[in-house]
């Protein structure tokens, strides 16, 4: 058990360290820095669930294992000393449908190197073979993007998830690029193709596609070749 995981074994988590295990974090990395201290990328992603989780517990959906307050007359609400119950964190996103991976499994997986909760667990493996499977099901990431291109974008967006993260919580470049040349199966490189429901759109039986103009096939994409993986 090591970093994150070692956060399974509290029973109890302020909202900014849960919201942070939620969004792929660490929360020991902030343990010496306020919220408002963290970078930006950090502040992003975890700000929605920051409000879902204060506005759950003011709401009485999720109750206060400890409420702690702060000011002159107590009128405010400490989130840096009030405490919540991972069961009833973990109970709250359940409800809401939400896997996250950490308090909720993402899938059910037997002893695997995407299993987060198998000794074997390999962080890198499993991002290679998650970012390969979402910009392969979902065209869209491939648009007027190469494959490798598409890779790295997937997982600098999940970089925190699989540790891909410097000590200031930006993206760690190489470990992503690295990952992305495994995970590339267009390694020749090569200009990104129009979507092809694009060209198919309204051609009925007995009708020819018509041709990409000159500036549709020119487009607006270079080549972008990638380079051999030393093995």
């Amino acid at each position: 058990m090591t970093g994150r995981s070692r956060w399974r074994l509290a029973k109890s988590l302020t909202i900014y360290q849960a919201a942070l295990l939620i969004e792929g974090f660490n929360p020991a990395t902030f343990e010496d820095s306020s919220p408002y201290d963290w970078h930006y990328d950090v502040k992003n992603k975890t700000a929605a669930v920051i409000h879902a989780l204060r506005s759950a517990c003011e709401d009485g959906t999720i109750k206060y294992a400890k409420e702690a307050r702060s000011g002159e007359h107590d009128e405010y609400l400490d989130l840096d000393r009030s405490l919540i119950r991972v069961d009833d964190i973990r109970a709250w996103l359940e409800a809401a449908d939400f896997k996250d991976g950490f308090f909720v499994p993402v899938e059910e997986e037997d002893d695997g190197p995407g299993d987060f909760f198998s000794p074997y667990y390999a962080p890198k493996l499993a991002a290679a073979n998650d970012a390969w499977k979402a910009v392969t099901s979902d065209k869209t990431w491939l648009r007027g993007r190469s494959p490798k291109k598409a890779i790295e974008l997937w997982l600098k967006e999940n970089a925190a998830r699989y540790g891909l993260l410097n000590k200031d919580g930006t993206p760690n470049a190489t470990g992503i690029e690295e990952i992305a040349k495994v995970a590339n199966w267009k390694p020749a490189g090569g200009a990104p193709t129009t979507p092809k429901d694009r060209r198919e759109h309204g051609v009925g039986f007995g009708k020819t596609v018509p041709p990409l103009s000159t500036s549709e096939r020119a487009g607006s994409f270079g080549s972008d070749l990638d380079d051999d993986i030393p093995f």
